[in-house]
């Protein structure tokens, strides 16, 4: 009995719309490069409210899988640095630090903080100035749960 392995390659919508080999000039290719990425970012914000949805629901239980939350968290901090959504990004990176410095002595309310923030950074609603207030407010939090005051740094 013989048995022949097939081989998949997954659709890379990126990779197709920047094939250079047929001729396609640069500058071409890095505008549709650019405009895939554009539109992907449906796909992308999607994801991020289903992560949003996850981290309110593992930061509700008294002992959450640390794990997946910092896995969901530097998620969010890769997706929106690709998005070209800095504060989105910076948020998913100070939730990704919070989850390190809490180690065991996990704090529900701030779990749901920080997946509020998200949400509302995901949604891009609030003024700029609005935004940074609440990053600061969450870097400020972070010093105090590493042992810091706010004002030493």
């Amino acid at each position: 009995m013989t048995s022949a392995a097939r081989f998949f390659q997954p659709a890379n919508r990126l990779a197709d719309s920047v094939d250079v080999r047929f001729g396609l000039s640069v500058d071409t290719a890095a505008d549709r490069g650019g405009q895939v990425i554009l539109n992907a970012g449906d796909d992308m914000r999607k994801s991020v409210k289903d992560w949003v949805a996850e981290i309110m629901r593992l930061s509700e239980q008294q002992d959450p899988d640390k794990a997946r939350l910092s896995w969901l968290a530097n998620g969010i901090l890769g997706v929106g640095g690709a998005a070209g959504m800095m504060r989105l990004s910076r948020c998913g990176g100070l939730f990704a630090h919070a989850v390190d410095l809490m180690g065991d002595r996990w704090r529900p309310e701030l779990g749901a903080l920080y997946g509020n923030a998200i949400g509302r950074l995901l949604e891009d609603t609030d003024s700029v100035a609005s935004q940074e207030s609440m990053l600061a407010s969450l870097e400020d939090m972070n010093k105090r749960l590493a042992g810091e005051t706010p004002a030493e740094s």
